[in-house]
């Protein structure tokens, strides 16, 4: 397992800067003062901001328990023949299932300190739940990751790994959880701005800002990956990537959101301005011009809207 120190690749440094980064402890913090701002949130407050909280607690459990067979998969990949060090890669991801590991460790403690349970259920549920692409579909995609690994087949499984990069990492990470930041940012600011306070949950705020550091690196991390995987096997932008992407404009971007939204001002179509430009960030990373459909993603979900 030796690394080539002299040809570092970005997963690598991206490791040693989580390693500078990532050092923070979900014990670290005092909700006392967040469970009092808490009980200023009205009920219908209370059921849209759990919403989104569970979304949350559930994908960062649903990530930690789903990210090993990603390490696996490239241990099965011939090193020699991939444009990337899996090595490298490996050791970035042992580094991000502990954090995820510590993104659930958060939300399970604050679930309990300061909503009082652990019951995320009702919330998912009877129009409490954002719609569409779930982070269920992750275990679906470890599933098949091991089932390349199985078949011994090279085009196989990286054409596994590239869908699950994007699972993950282009769409749980990049797409539904920075969108989710936006909502809690507008819906904080929007009751501080009722109390006549600067801020509310403030713990909770300073909290999700670590989560946010480190899934900006996990973000940079997947787009990296899936742009080398596209190196080693160019058809599978058409093959996997698109229709994976479409799925999600489908059930994401084409879709008005099915909840009521009690947080008075709140701007949904500004959260989508900036979700479908993350989608293009990452299209462009990768290359837009080997998309055929949605290498401009804003013109492709406008010529979608006006079909319909």
């Amino acid at each position: 397992m030796a690394i080539d120190y002299s040809n570092r690749e970005r997963p690598y440094e991206l490791y040693r800067k989580g390693k500078r980064e990532g050092t923070w402890d979900p014990d670290q913090y005092d909700f006392e003062a967040d469970k009092d701002d808490w009980e200023q949130f009205s009920d219908a407050e209370q059921r849209r901001f759990l919403a989104t909280c569970s979304g949350f607690y559930d994908g960062e459990e649903d990530v930690t328990r789903t990210l090993a067979p990603y390490m696996m998969a490239l241990d099965a990949l011939d090193n020699d023949e991939m444009p990337f060090d899996t090595v490298q890669e490996e050791i970035y991801l042992a580094q991000q299932v502990y954090e995820e590991a510590k993104h659930t460790d958060l939300f399970s403690r604050y679930f309990e300190e300061v909503f009082e349970t652990q019951d995320t259920e009702p919330y998912r549920e009877g129009g409490y739940q954002e719609q569409g692409y779930s982070t269920d579909d992750l275990y679906d995609t470890a599933d098949e990751l091991l089932a390349a690994i199985n078949s011994g087949d090279q085009r196989e499984l990286v054409y596994a790994l590239g869908e699950a990069y994007l699972n993950y990492m282009g769409i749980v990470e990049a797409q539904l959880a920075r969108g989710g930041y936006l909502s809690f940012d507008q819906m904080i600011e929007l009751k501080a701005e009722e109390m006549g306070r600067e801020t509310v949950l403030e713990s909770f705020q300073t909290a999700i800002g670590k989560v946010r550091q480190d899934e900006t690196r996990h973000i940079e991390n997947g787009r990296w990956v899936m742009k080398r995987l596209a190196e080693a096997e160019p058809d599978i932008v058409q093959d996997v990537y698109e229709p994976r992407i479409d799925e999600y404009v489908q059930n994401r971007l084409l879709t008005g959101p099915q909840m009521d939204m009690p947080f008075e001002g709140y701007d949904q179509r500004q959260i989508g301005k900036q979700t479908t430009q993350y989608l293009q960030d990452t299209i462009d990373y990768i290359g837009s011009d080997h998309f055929d459909e949605y290498g401009d993603v804003r013109a492709a979900v406008q010529a979608q809207r006006a079909a319909d």
